[in-house]
């Protein structure tokens, strides 16, 4: 992946070229048994905005030299506090967590796998069928505050992630979901705003105005494992900031490029502020706050037919999380 990143944000973000120590830092831990799910309240689910607005243009100050996540590198931007931990130790939850990465036709698809494309009719035919069964979202950060807060999400609540921040989520994406009142979390490599069929500073904030979340999904999107503590705090921590520049808002998610992570990206993870959670890949739908960083997601293509999305969606399978290597 490139060593020099320019982001480039409307008016002011600049071009920077750095040089990363690459160090190993790979570790393990062992997997845990799965938790009693414990009685707790319910939450009303919340609802997309009808019509999204552009919101001003936050403060912007040059990101790529970012080393943490402090709320005073993006004056302009608006941090979220910490939720306050009040869930028993054997709180659970199993909240369906859909990851798609490209709503496209294939025709416009230049340079993308095959596997990681769903064209919008198919979309809108999956979320058809799960609006009809009575599905409804929330963001993964909802999702995030419910865990803490030992709150079970109405029935029938799920989350819809979509990777890498391609211009196509604003174009097609974000019609559908807001055509079935959904709302979804974009997981945005910061390196690539403003920049090619990537998606724009503007966009962004209009998906935020309707209600979607921007998380971060890292700056260059390298696989984050065996990383160097420098390496670590430019993908996670300057991604952050850059994010925040540019929607006004610091995101308070991550998704792991390629699923990869270990207990020291997990601990750089949280050791940037204003991250709840993180999610991973893996067929499952399990959600503790032990292990609130390595979520998994269940993936969404092109060939699973409606039908086929509601038994996993009602059905889902449900093994110990993956614990990082």
């Amino acid at each position: 992946m490139r060593a020099a990143i320019g982001v480039a944000l409307v008016a002011v973000l600049v071009g920077a070229t750095l040089s990363y120590a690459m160090l190993s830092d790979g570790a393990s831990h062992q997997a845990t048994g799965s938790p009693t799910l414990a009685v707790a309240p319910t939450r009303t689910p919340t609802t997309a905005t009808p019509a999204p607005t552009l919101s001003p243009s936050p403060v912007r100050v040059t990101m790529s030299k970012a080393t943490s996540c402090n709320a005073s590198l993006v004056p302009g931007a608006t941090m979220e506090p910490q939720p306050v931990l009040r869930a028993k130790r054997t709180f659970a939850l199993h909240i369906p967590v859909l990851m798609y990465h490209r709503i496209v036709p294939y025709a416009d698809a230049t340079g993308s796998l095959r596997g990681l494309i769903v064209p919008p009719s198919v979309f809108a035919g999956q979320l058809d069928a799960l609006q009809r069964s009575g599905w409804h979202t929330i963001t993964a950060a909802q999702l995030a505050d419910d865990l803490a807060a030992g709150i079970t999400p109405t029935p029938k609540t799920f989350v819809l992630t979509i990777d890498d921040g391609w211009g196509d989520g604003y174009t097609y994406a974000m019609p559908i979901l807001a055509a079935h009142g959904f709302v979804g979390t974009f997981y945005v490599i910061a390196g690539r705003i403003d920049s090619g069929s990537f998606l724009t500073s503007a966009q962004l904030r209009d998906l935020v105005a309707a209600g979607d979340e921007i998380g971060d999904h890292t700056m260059d999107h390298v696989a984050l494992e065996h990383q160097g503590p420098t390496r670590l705090a430019y993908e996670i921590d300057a991604a952050a900031a850059t994010i925040a520049s540019a929607t006004g808002q610091w995101p308070t998610t991550l998704a792991y490029p390629t699923g990869s992570f270990d207990m020291t990206t997990e601990h750089a993870v949280q050791a940037c502020a204003p991250m709840k959670m993180a999610v991973i890949e893996g067929q499952a739908t399990y959600e503790t706050w032990s292990t609130r960083f390595q979520i998994p997601r269940l993936k969404v293509t092109a060939d699973m037919t409606p039908g086929a999305l509601l038994a996993v969606m009602t059905n889902p399978p449900l093994p110990p999380i993956a614990k990082s290597k």
